[in-house]
């Protein structure tokens, strides 16, 4: 073979690696990322069952904030 041609198909093989390395961490970074926000919600769902109807629980964290009213005896919707 070709030294050239061997190169060519050394170079072409680890760059392919190296793209579907990538590609995965970048699949396992987004799922862990998804899984965290999961497990927020629901810690906040929980949190919010236990408070009584007309509660307000007020939460903020890594630049989000949440406001919840626990429902009462109003349940239209407004504010």
């Amino acid at each position: 073979m070709d030294p050239t041609l061997v190169t060519v198909i050394v170079t072409g093989v680890f760059s392919l690696l190296g793209l579907s390395t990538r590609l995965a961490f970048k699949a396992v970074r987004e799922r862990a990322e998804v899984r965290r926000a999961e497990l927020a919600q629901q810690g906040l769902s929980e949190r919010v069952r236990l408070l009584p109807p007309g509660s307000r629980l007020s939460e903020r964290s890594s630049g989000q904030a949440v406001e919840i009213l626990v429902g009462g005896a109003d349940h239209s919707g407004e504010r």
